[in-house]
């Protein structure tokens, strides 16, 4: 039942997460004609259709942005 609770409090959209290691997450699409924003490196690695919850899930792998722009120091 804690996973569940951890699930849920991952954000919502891909680009409110802070990727700092490549990480693979399931995303739920209940509006697939509207575009993911996703960064240049993400991969989608499969998807489905969840016929019981309406939503397409997506895995996706997410890669950090490249570091030439963090280097600002």
């Amino acid at each position: 039942m804690g996973e569940q609770t951890d699930v849920a409090r991952q954000p919502d959209d891909i680009a409110e997460m802070d990727i700092t290691e490549p990480t693979v997450t399931w995303l739920e699409v209940s509006h697939p004609q509207q575009p993911i924003p996703i960064g240049e490196n993400d991969r989608v690695l499969d998807s489905e259709f969840n016929h019981q919850q309406d939503v397409w899930e997506v895995l996706l792998v997410a890669l950090p942005e490249d570091e030439g722009e963090e280097e600002d120091e």
